[in-house]
């Protein structure tokens, strides 16, 4: 085998690839193709540098490491509605120096390749080379993957989700209990972990300890229910708050589900 090709089939080397192409892509059409584009009328300038990568869901996530968690049952939106973790890993990021919108945007980034980089070695274990990497290109050029380049917590959440799916495939309750915890700690979706374990368990006979690794991974949803019960006087605060986004609470028929 040429040394080439060997570089190529390592399970860093394929991944890191694709990651930095398409992440580079995105970041020169975001800096630089963007504002020579056309502005409608009454519209604002699109944002240069990091601010590129700062809006919507990011705007909130930012409140919380400055300011903490805010909420009031009347209504209105407020911050209980994002999950924990990106804000405490950002927050601890920005201990060396950095600022919000660099530490954030750099989190999703390597989070996002973490992802690329478990997902291919995830697959050319089960599944060969071939199709490990068309996974990791179809993932990485995706264009929904810009939400791994930008302040929001795709690339954190894919990143641990994937870990826990691999983990639990392989048999690896503890890591997959560990990986789960920390995907509900970062979007309130990750509890769908909960039931697709459980199934696995029930479907290929596997002992107590897969079903309790699949019951831990909503501990971390208990806890954040916890400090809600605690600073707020509502253990589902982040579910109460959802009606400032929409007419309803939970998953919505027409306008959503759950932020």
């Amino acid at each position: 085998m040429s040394q080439p090709k060997k570089l190529l089939d390592n399970n860093l080397v394929f991944p890191t690839t694709m990651w930095f192409l398409s992440r580079l892509v995105i970041i020169v059409a975001m800096l630089f193709i963007t504002p020579l584009l056309p502005i409608p009328a009454n519209a604002q300038s699109p944002p240069l540098g990091w601010d590129v990568f700062y809006a919507w869901d990011s705007i909130w996530y930012h409140r919380i490491v400055v300011v903490g968690y805010e909420f009031v049952n009347d209504g209105k939106q407020y911050s209980v509605a994002f999950f924990p973790l990106l804000p405490l890993l950002t927050k601890a990021i920005m201990y060396f120096g950095l600022p919000f919108h660099v530490a954030a945007t750099l989190l999703n980034n390597f989070a996002f390749l973490g992802a690329l980089i478990v997902l291919y070695s995830w697959v050319k274990e089960s599944y060969g080379i071939s199709a490990a990497r068309w996974s990791t290109v179809v993932l990485a050029w995706c264009p929904y993957s810009l939400y791994g380049s930008v302040i929001y917590t795709e690339g954190l959440f894919l990143l641990f989700s994937t870990a826990a799916l691999r983990a639990f495939d392989k048999k690896q309750h503890i890591s997959a209990a560990i990986w789960g915890m920390l995907s509900t700690a970062t979007r309130i979706t990750g509890v769908m972990l909960i039931p697709a374990f459980l199934f696995v368990a029930w479907k290929q006979h596997r002992g107590i300890k897969a079903y309790l690794a699949s019951l831990a991974v909503g501990s971390s949803t208990l806890l954040y229910s916890l400090y809600c019960l605690i600073k707020f006087n509502d253990p589902l605060a982040f579910i109460h708050v959802q009606k400032g986004w929409r007419d309803s609470t939970g998953f919505a028929a027409q306008n959503g589900g759950i932020c």
